[in-house]
């Protein structure tokens, strides 16, 4: 089997969490920073290859894939040198600038050969995959309304008022809207086979002492008369969940982020798990039944998944682009929905379309 060589940029908090499963499916070159001690002592303390600057990560000719979870607002700089350098991008989301931006930044991906693929470790659970199995199959007639939600509460009123990155407009620039409702509306665009809605709008929305979304909700109106809505922020008690209503029956998961169940672990979100053992099943009559699934380590699914597709590239073949689509849809509805609460719930339309 192809050796896929991964180079982080960034010492982020969340690399301790991806580290185990980038070493379990890729081999890690190193780590990069603006200051070159902290790459290196970060490299020593986890064991991780080589410590040095962004620029030297960008030549350098032994990494095939670059991990990229620097803050929203300055991902994509780095993103698109990344590209100039030929290497296979692996985004934390949620994604940084305008939808077009994002669009340009795929098509360049595309146009030098290369994969693009997204942070959401939720689409590469063994649960997930089964669930869409049956939305793809259409066990159970056609989608017709989904409701999803990621909601916390802030530790405290500093943290609520612009003392994290989630509540600091100029480190995540749509609040709570981009860090959590990224969860929310992917899996609503996944339950509906991934097209986009014909219209957005947003019903509330909540901003902090520095004009930072800490909570929001809204609707999404999509072809055929079906409709879903969301609510995210971190003003309310914990809730990481999906029900995807269809004409025969339903799929409910209340523990979509964290996989483990409604049991208060919020160490899930910080540390490698196994888990996302389990979803509801409901027929038409109200009956439901809880299937069992073989837990996961997401990250090791999402780092294997992409290791695939790299392995296939080098093998001639071409990058997959149903990930990279994934990344730019759910983009483009977090825009519009940014939109509408910026224009106070104005109505934003989208039109149809993505893909199927």
């Amino acid at each position: 089997m192809a050796e896929v060589r991964v180079g982080i940029l960034s010492t982020a908090s969340i690399v301790g969490k991806v580290l185990p499963g980038l070493k379990h499916g890729m081999t890690v070159v190193g780590v990069a920073s603006r200051d070159h001690k902290k790459a290196q002592e970060f490299c020593a303390e986890h064991s991780c290859g080589e410590g040095m600057l962004y620029d030297e990560m960008l030549e350098r000719s032994d990494v095939d894939v670059l991990y990229i979870p620097l803050p929203t607002g300055l991902r994509n700089e780095k993103i698109l040198a990344a590209i100039a350098k030929g290497k296979h991008i692996y985004s934390e989301k949620p994604m940084g600038g305008t939808a077009k931006e994002l669009e340009d930044l795929i098509n360049a991906c595309a146009s030098k050969g290369l994969q693009w693929m997204d942070g959401t470790m939720w689409y590469h659970s063994t649960r997930t995959k089964q669930m869409e199995e049956k939305l793809r199959s259409k066990a159970l007639g056609e989608v017709l309304r989904v409701t999803a939600a990621f909601t916390f509460k802030a530790p405290d009123e500093a943290w609520l008022q612009g003392g994290n990155g989630r509540t600091d407009k100029s480190r995540e620039p749509m609040g709570c809207l981009g860090d959590q409702g990224w969860y929310p509306l992917s899996a609503i665009l996944w339950a509906f086979g991934w097209i986009l809605p014909e219209k957005v709008m947003c019903t509330h929305v909540t901003f902090n002492k520095v004009d930072t979304i800490v909570a929001c909700a809204g609707t999404l109106w999509f072809p055929g008369n079906r409709s879903a809505v969301f609510d995210c922020g971190c003003t309310s008690p914990h809730r990481s969940q999906f029900e995807v209503v269809c004409e025969n029956g339903l799929l409910r998961v209340d523990d979509l982020v964290g996989g483990q169940k409604r049991s208060g672990n919020f160490g899930a979100y910080e540390t490698p798990f196994v888990g996302s053992t389990e979803y509801v099943q409901g027929d038409a009559m109200g009956k439901d039944e809880v299937i069992s699934v073989e837990g996961c380590d997401h990250v090791n699914m999402l780092v294997d998944d992409f290791a695939a597709c790299v392995r296939d590239i080098k093998a001639g073949g071409k990058p997959s682009d149903d990930w990279p689509k994934r990344s730019l849809l759910v983009h483009k509805v977090m825009c519009a929905v940014f939109e509408s609460a910026n224009k106070g719930g104005a109505l934003v339309p989208l039109g149809s379309g993505g893909y199927a």
